[in-house]
């Protein structure tokens, strides 16, 4: 069970939050977000979250395994159109919000571009954005998160045990998710608002973060496979991998 006036009574927020919608049990959070939109029943900054995810969501058609009553997956409403170019440092601000949640709460993660949230290389948390463009302006997005919070090992299938992790793995004791839900929340709120003025903080803040800067990476990029090394992402979140000394931009690609 998620208690939402718990959220509420700690998040520190202008509007983000204020709204909240909970489920028990939910196939998706984001799926369940658009439909809230799509009936007009949404506001900007709600939240949509549940206590068990059965069909979570992951990059590149990926799926995230939840532990029922243990892991923690919201999904925020943004209804705020903002410019596409502008688009990409989305699920950055979302990283970064989750990384200073989980060292609040005190962990030590990384970031590994652009969505992923790890404890010593295993990893505990993603983001999934999904949006609706409007000719240059993104008219409404779906910031999805799933993050192991209270996970046991036992709790992992054995596929994961050797790449996943918790925050109370990582931290020695258990956490109140509804805390960890509204630190994230006023995290969150405090990077949008950065994001028409200063979005370079959101570039700092996220560099200062990742875990693999100035490091050897692969990928798949149409069908190819390549590696070099990941330099730093531009004003726009794009990465920027220097491959046979020559700087390549690549707006969306999941490293090995």
């Amino acid at each position: 069970m998620i208690f939402t006036n718990l959220i509420k009574t700690n998040l520190r927020t202008k509007q983000f939050g204020r709204d909240i919608e909970y489920y028990q049990r939910l196939g998706s959070t984001n799926d369940e977000a658009w439909e809230l939109i799509q009936n007009g029943e949404a506001s900007h900054g709600m939240i949509v979250i549940t206590d068990y995810q059965t069909q979570g969501k992951g990059r590149g058609g990926n799926s995230w395994f939840m532990s029922p009553s243990k892991g923690l997956a919201l999904s925020l409403i943004l209804l705020e159109s903002i410019p596409v170019e502008k688009a990409g440092l989305i699920p950055l601000v979302a990283g970064v919000a989750m990384a200073k949640t989980l060292k609040n709460r005190g962990g030590s993660p990384t970031l590994k571009w652009p969505n992923d949230i790890l404890f010593h290389g295993k990893k505990t948390g993603g983001i999934l954005c999904e949006s609706k463009i409007s000719g240059q302006s993104v008219q409404s997005m779906v910031v999805g998160v799933g993050i192991n919070v209270n996970e046991t090992v036992i709790d992992f299938p054995d596929e994961l045990k050797e790449t996943a992790t918790s925050l109370s793995i990582e931290s020695g004791h258990t956490h109140q998710r509804e805390l960890v839900a509204a630190i994230f929340t006023t995290f969150f709120e405090q990077y949008w608002e950065m994001l028409q003025e200063s979005p370079e903080e959101i570039i700092n803040d996220w560099t200062s973060l990742c875990g693999h800067l100035g490091k050897s990476v692969s990928f798949n990029f149409k069908g190819e496979n390549l590696s070099g090394i990941f330099e730093k992402i531009d004003q726009n979140g794009h990465a920027c991998i220097i491959i046979d000394g020559q700087d390549q931009m690549f707006p969306a690609i999941i490293l090995n």
